[in-house]
């Protein structure tokens, strides 16, 4: 219940992300409108989301939306070096993971990763630049899956199709920590 309070409070103080559709199709769609980050601002205005930055030598994204820094580089370990990973043990290596001179790396909740989806774009369907080396596969998120407890969500970074998959399966991890 903390965490679902933690996400309430974090979308109603920044508002909900653009999906990054800039094309209309019709009169009132999202491409119209381009509704989202920040609240308040329009498109022009939310041009500097993403800030990159090296660190210790690692490269990592600062999201000034969500205030949340990401391992930039999907080759490397902030990535765990772009191979694939079952879910407990990705928690574990993100937890363990001293990345950019920081200790507090984790795998991010569903919302969080979700947030980083660009749906005008696919395979990946996240930017390069801010992001390098980002597979067009599925990502762990941190979020169990609460009908089935042995599953956890994950996003597919292709297309940004979600879904669930058995803890024991292997998938892709992009660590994500809170921002400076």
């Amino acid at each position: 219940m903390k965490s679902l309070a933690n996400i309430k409070r974090f979308i109603t103080s920044r508002g909900l992300p653009k999906t990054g559709q800039s094309e209309s199709w019709q009169t009132g769609d999202d491409g119209d409108y381009e509704a989202g980050w920040w609240r308040g601002r329009d498109n022009s205005n939310n041009k500097n989301r993403f800030i990159t930055k090296t660190i210790n030598g690692d490269d990592v994204v600062i999201d000034r939306a969500t205030n949340l820094m990401w391992a930039a580089d999907g080759n490397r370990a902030g990535s765990n070096n772009d191979n694939s990973i079952q879910w407990g043990n990705g928690c574990v290596y993100a937890n363990n993971l001293n990345f950019a001179g920081f200790t507090d790396w984790r795998i991010p909740n569903f919302f969080e990763l979700f947030s980083i989806l660009n749906m005008s774009i696919y395979s990946p369907a996240v930017k390069i630049p801010p992001f390098a080396n980002i597979s067009s596969l599925d990502y762990w998120s941190s979020t169990t899956d609460s009908y089935d407890t042995g599953e956890a969500w994950y996003v597919s970074l292709a297309s940004g199709i979600t879904n669930t998959a058995t803890k024991g399966s292997s998938k892709n991890i992009l660590c994500v920590r809170k921002g400076l």
